[in-house]
């Protein structure tokens, strides 16, 4: 049997990550704000994943699951499962769980923090979707 956590944080994390290239497409105003971004987010569940990464370049955003990059420009990690879950329901604060260690990032934290627009537009839409 799949491990129920893992399972949930992958289909969380690829169901945000298919939602921001959809307003991405649907919304003019969010397109606006990517415009300029040209970078590539690795994203981490550790210690065994599940891991993604996201691509922002010409205003659009592609993602690809199930996989590593080579060059990201930065990589968010989240220390475990527990944190990938309650980050991606919307239970915890990224800022303050950076502050305690449960998310870091490694690469370029400028880009990083520039493209935190990205998540907090995305909650606007989620909101009801992913808390409980």
């Amino acid at each position: 049997m799949v491990d129920t956590k893992y399972f949930a944080v992958k289909m969380l994390m690829g169901a945000i990550q298919y939602a921001a290239t959809q307003l991405a497409e649907m919304d003019p105003a969010f397109k606006k704000k990517l415009a300029g971004i040209d970078s590539i987010t690795q994203w981490k569940v550790e210690p065994n994943g599940p891991n993604s990464y996201t691509i922002v370049k010409n205003s659009k955003i592609e993602n690809k699951m199930d996989a590593i990059h080579e060059k990201p420009t930065f990589t968010i990690s989240l220390k475990d499962l527990s944190v990938g879950l309650d980050l991606f329901q919307g239970k915890i604060d990224a800022a303050k769980a950076m502050s305690e260690g449960k998310i870091t990032i490694q690469g370029d934290a400028n880009a990083a923090m520039k493209q935190m627009f990205i998540l907090e537009d995305l909650a606007v839409y989620l909101e009801d979707i992913v808390r409980r």
